[in-house]
């Protein structure tokens, strides 16, 4: 008795009301993670690229970093300061030459070119510390990119999961359905098959 009642056509109905309500509320809570997890893959690739991109600015950062000289020695030659540094020492090369180091205008140009010295001194090494800071800058930039593409990718990968989980939910309810379906369809088409069988074998009764 108790199986003929949950087969029953009414038990069949409240079932199928059920997994309708369940199908719809599965739906509901799918879509928007749908749409959601591919706003995360669009910004998990930007982060690769952005992490890929700081990784190449770290690298060059630490070679100037490792090897500062040439770059600092070839910004120096091209600049106005070493410019007039030259100027002073041919000036100063001059005096030797043409033996007037005991005059007045001899210890300007010593003083200017030793001033001059000093102030490329000065500016090669804030060069320097320019480069190791960098250097640095670079490694918090690539740490900090790096993290948001694992935090990214983190995302990504427990929202799959739970949009996993509820797709196999709703195949389970789908699959429900269409089993509860069929299986009403097929007894109605049995009962329809056996209500004419009865009809035609009256009316042959009749007939004879």
């Amino acid at each position: 008795m108790a199986g003929t009642q949950r087969n029953s056509p009414n038990s069949i109905n409240i079932r199928l009301g059920e997994l309708y309500r369940q199908r719809i509320a599965l739906e509901e809570r799918l879509r928007p993670l749908r749409a959601q997890l591919i706003a995360l893959i669009n910004e998990e690739e930007l982060a690769r690229n952005r992490e890929t991109e700081d990784w190449r600015r770290l690298q060059l950062a630490s070679n100037l970093a490792f090897n500062p000289l040439p770059k600092i020695n070839t910004d120096l030659r091209q600049s106005s300061l070493a410019h007039a540094y030259r100027e002073e020492v041919r000036k100063v090369q001059q005096h030797y030459e043409n033996n007037t180091t005991t005059s007045d205008a001899f210890e300007r140009d010593s003083a200017r070119r030793t001033k001059l010295q000093i102030r490329m001194n000065k500016r090669r090494n804030q060069a320097l510390a320019t480069l190791v800071e960098e250097k640095e800058k670079a490694q918090r930039a690539y740490d900090a990119s790096k993290d948001a593409h694992s935090l990214t990718t983190a995302a990504r990968t427990d929202l799959e999961l739970e949009i996993r989980e509820l797709d196999t939910a709703l195949r389970g309810v789908v699959d429900e359905e269409y089993r509860l379906n069929t299986g009403r369809g097929r007894k109605r088409k049995l009962h329809a098959t056996h209500k004419r069988g009865k009809k035609g074998k009256h009316t042959r009764k009749r007939r004879l």
